[in-house]
């Protein structure tokens, strides 16, 4: 059995787990949500049993509101006083890096803090009930979760600059056109159309997928030469394991017949 938190409902199907985000009555993130589900995320990246997770919310209207900007007041007070720097507190971003792909199913509205945990997810499916972005600049601050680097590095410098210096919100529809999520969905599809996705990616053998994470995101930030030796390490890696050499035999034995799926 799954451990519960306090602030996630958590439920399994199959290969999946999917954690539901319930912090009533308005989902705000706070230092002790982000904490709970960093440790809940690392303990499904430990579990076999799990290949694929998602973070939905248990709240019908809201997903992730935004992060408690009463806390932010505290923490401006604090520094105006003269304290110390405040530890970084939202989010990790181990998502992104970890082993697993992490999918947003984002099933209502969506802004700050809320944005950027699903910024620092590998998926976001998003329903066209909802709406997202990074409006910190109309309280007179900037996304502080990895707003600004996520965006930018996913949408481009042009549009990132648009909607956090307007602090625009957008649709689905609109996110998907822009790449700001990978699926726009009809409400009562969402999570029908997350969980297919996410049962298709559990097929996928668990070493490949997570090196081929890790050659594209660490790669991305390296001269392509040094891309170029992570990605031949990192495959030198998979093609000895027991997925791939079985694989490989059975595609061997099968006439090498791709019907274009290898070229």
């Amino acid at each position: 059995m799954v451990k519960q938190g306090k602030y996630f409902i958590v439920e399994t199907d199959g290969p999946v787990i999917i954690w539901r985000f319930n912090n009533p009555l308005k989902n705000l993130w706070t230092v002790e949500t982000a904490t709970e589900f960093d440790d809940l995320v690392e303990d499904f990246y430990n579990d076999p049993n799990y290949r694929v997770g998602i973070i939905t919310s248990n709240l019908q209207d809201v997903f992730i509101q935004h992060f408690d900007v009463s806390l932010l007041v505290s923490f401006a007070e604090a520094l105006r006083a003269g304290a110390p720097k405040i530890p970084r507190t939202t989010p990790r971003g181990v998502y992104r890096y970890g082993p697993k792909p992490v999918i947003a199913a984002i099933n209502a509205p969506v802004a700050g803090g809320g944005c950027e945990l699903s910024l620092a997810c590998d998926f976001r499916f998003m329903s066209r009930s909802a709406t997202i972005g990074q409006p910190e600049i109309l309280v007179g601050i900037l996304p502080g979760g990895g707003g600004t680097q996520r965006m930018t590095r996913i949408v481009g410098i042009n549009k990132a600059l648009e909607m956090m210096l307007l602090g625009k919100l957008i649709h689905a529809d609109e996110a998907e056109r822009i790449g700001l999520v990978h699926r726009a969905c009809n409400p009562d599809e969402l999570m029908t159309t997350t969980i297919e996705f996410a049962k298709e990616l559990a097929t996928r053998p668990p070493m490949a997928v997570a090196l081929i994470k890790r050659c594209i995101l660490e790669g991305i930030n390296m001269v392509l030469e040094d891309g170029l030796a992570l990605e031949w390490d990192l495959f030198l890696d998979t093609i000895k394991s027991d997925d791939a050499i079985n694989l490989m035999k059975a595609y061997v034995d099968g006439g090498q017949d791709s019907g274009g799926l290898i070229t």
